[in-house]
């Protein structure tokens, strides 16, 4: 059994112009046992926003857990609240804004693991 709790993960500050803090809590760099995917958490301020991005190979699916926000997947934007969850596949570029008063918590799991390095080694922006 593993067990992550994002009060104990590392935690990655990404510069302006998309300021956020990211923490991987579940990855094969990580833990030995986790195999085919990576799990981790972004806090992203109110006001702010992830940049416009895609992944070469990953799926994407995350899980709003509090704040409000709006998903832009391609040229398709929607509103998102807690308890909402998304599904990107890969090479299709997204992004998600904080529209709300508070911070924007969502759990991300990536399949296969992978994207995650960036974060690991510091390269996210």
């Amino acid at each position: 059994m593993i067990i992550a709790r994002p009060s104990e993960a590392k935690g990655y500050l990404t510069p302006p112009p998309h300021p956020r803090e990211l923490k991987v809590l579940l990855s094969p760099s990580l833990q030995e046992d986790v195999e085919g995917l990576a799990i981790g958490m972004t806090i992203l301020p109110p006001g702010e926003s992830s940049s416009f991005h895609s992944h070469g190979r990953e799926h994407e699916t995350w899980i709003i857990v509090s704040g409000e926000g709006e998903v832009r997947v391609g040229d398709e934007s929607q509103g998102v609240e807690p308890e909402t969850v998304i599904f990107l596949k890969p090479q299709i570029p997204h992004q998600i804004k904080n529209t709300g008063r508070i911070p924007l918590r969502m759990f991300w799991i990536y399949t296969p693991a992978g994207g995650e390095k960036s974060i690991l080694d510091g390269r996210m922006k």
